[in-house]
């Protein structure tokens, strides 16, 4: 079994899936983000989003992310949801 600090020593981010983030200002402009190399490539969509750009989300966010057995990744929703936190053994 291999440690922690031995997966992180052998990280390649030739490993990672290709991602894109698509980002919309406050005006609505919708711009799209992708890595190339070592490089953040910028590409802005055609269209704007009508009416401008952010809804608000009101939603607790309780997902969580087993990264190991003894390691948990998720958001202040979830640390804040004892349910959530008993369902993965942590109060």
């Amino acid at each position: 079994m291999h440690s922690l600090a031995q997966e992180i020593r052998s990280f390649s981010r030739a490993n990672l899936r290709k991602q894109r983030t698509r980002v919309t200002t406050l005006t609505g402009r919708r711009i799209v983000e992708t890595w190339r190399g070592a490089c953040l490539h910028m590409e802005e969509e055609e269209e704007a989003a009508p009416g401008g750009g952010f809804v608000p989300d009101l939603s607790a966010d309780l997902q969580v992310g087993v990264v190991k057995p003894w390691l948990l990744l998720g958001s202040q929703d979830a640390a804040h949801d004892l349910e959530t936190m008993r369902k993965h053994k942590v109060a």
